[in-house]
């Protein structure tokens, strides 16, 4: 994002100040996202509540993306969502889910 910042048709005065205000922005975005906890699922088959983080959650569903897996929930009435890449999740643990969310009853609306 600086490069973009100081490569742009911005006045000159303008552009260091927004590019380093952007490199800090994503510096301080990644510190943050490297602190978080990771999550922990729980999926069990049949009609038991799946979990994140030891807290049971609603319409948990799972979507591919190309190469990516979206697992998707919600909690609290707030739609929440976690992106898999083919380099964080192995194919073994990749299927894995797959098959736990394949054992779950389909979700059926109210009439």
């Amino acid at each position: 994002m600086p490069w973009v910042a100081t490569a742009s048709a911005l006045p000159s005065a303008a552009q260091w100040p927004l590019g380093l205000a952007a490199g800090a922005g994503t510096a301080w975005q990644g510190w943050r996202h490297a602190r978080r906890r990771p999550q922990a699922f729980v999926i069990p088959p049949g009609d038991s509540p799946a979990q994140v983080d030891g807290e049971p959650v609603e319409g948990i569903s799972l979507h591919d993306r190309g190469p990516l897996l979206q697992l998707s929930w919600r909690r609290h009435g707030r739609r929440q969502a976690c992106l898999f890449w083919p380099d964080t999740l192995p194919p073994r643990r990749r299927r894995e889910l797959r098959l736990a969310i394949r054992a779950r009853p389909i979700p059926r609306s109210p009439p």
